[in-house]
């Protein structure tokens, strides 16, 4: 039987009243130091209880988390039983949570630089986050995971006991184990939407991480990195992009196979970062399901979209935060992508 979802969508579209407006964004981005930014969000009620005298960006960081993190607390308790039928929206910000863990561990980043815009869910609360972020070693955090029982960790574990596991390795496994999720969770919903959302996630993520190793995994091994289970990009083009050893050359590749996909002209485009490309495929994600959302309002795509609402903004709100410190010009600030939010 396929799982109802009228009640939570219902509930969801009250919880994403309490998201900011382009408006709002705006108004918290023409502030001109952190007094000012910390007593709008406020305002906004994204900033609750007392703030130290001496407001760092770093408390209005860890704000901007714990709203967020409330958020899916509050969602993933309506969801309830229903939680197999769509268990990638949490997996997707774990994912993400403990690649910054990853990465960080491997740049020796400060703690503080590495919890930066990553988001708390009930499988990573705040505590679990700041003890991954203090981890010396990927292998320190991938031992933390496995004490915790996190679903994500035998998959991390599983052909990576080395001392320093290649971090573009352990980021393949912890896609493959969202992939899974999603595949299982869009059978059990029994949504053509999200099915199709699903199989483009896994083609967009196959593209991604063709066009990186096209000029920065010469050593990788592409089948070691390879998704199954999408139904644009196959392997043998993928491996043919990276084997273009040139960035460009790859996205225009990938683009063409994934001609029909939203966002997969995205990666013709010349000269973003991966985390410029990675943000872009988002927002552009977050546009799509809106309109997907909108056309089938009593479906679980509607969970999925209130997610990507509350990505964006944390992006775009811990942004506010740090060039604000910086002081950034305020016209950078204030040109904020804040298509979707709606």
């Amino acid at each position: 039987m396929r799982p109802i979802w009228d009640d939570v969508n219902a509930r969801i579209r009250g919880l994403g009243s309490h998201l900011l407006s382009p408006e709002q964004l705006s108004a918290c981005a023409s502030r001109r130091d952190l007094p000012a930014l910390a007593e709008s969000l406020r305002r906004v009620g994204v900033v609750t209880g007392e703030l130290p005298p001496v407001v760092r960006a770093a408390d209005l960081d860890l704000a901007i988390r714990r709203w967020a993190g409330g958020a899916l607390t509050i969602l993933a308790r309506w969801v309830g039983p229903r939680h197999e039928a769509l268990p990638f929206v949490l997996a997707e910000i774990d994912r993400r949570s403990i690649r910054a863990m990853l990465r960080g561990a491997a740049q020796r980043a400060p703690a503080a630089e590495r919890l930066t815009g990553v988001m708390p869910t009930p499988d990573l609360p705040q505590r679990a986050l700041e003890e991954l972020a203090r981890a010396p070693t990927a292998t320190a955090v991938i031992a933390r995971l496995t004490a915790w029982r996190h679903p994500f960790a035998p998959g991390l574990t599983a052909g990576v006991g080395v001392a320093e596991p290649e971090l573009f390795l352990l980021e393949a496994a912890l896609a493959r184990e969202v992939a899974a999720q999603a595949e299982r969770a869009a059978r059990l919903a029994g949504d053509r939407t999200l099915r199709g959302y699903v199989l483009d996630s896994i083609d967009l993520a196959n593209a991604a991480t063709a066009v990186v190793l096209a000029t920065d995994g010469q050593d990788v091994v592409p089948s070691a990195v390879f998704l199954a289970g999408g139904r644009r990009l196959g392997f043998a083009e993928f491996a043919a992009a990276i084997g273009s050893h040139e960035a460009g050359a790859a996205g225009v590749r990938v683009a063409r196979a994934l001609e029909g996909i939203p966002c997969g002209d995205l990666f013709r485009r010349i000269g973003m970062t991966p985390a410029e490309l990675e943000e872009a495929v988002l927002r552009c994600r977050l546009r799509s399901v809106a309109r997907q959302a909108r056309m089938t309002p009593l479906g679980p795509i509607v969970v999925l979209h209130f997610a990507l609402r509350l990505q964006t903004q944390v992006i775009d709100l811990c942004r506010i935060v740090w060039t604000t410190v910086l002081h950034a010009p305020r016209e950078r600030r204030s040109d904020l992508q804040t298509a979707g939010a709606r």
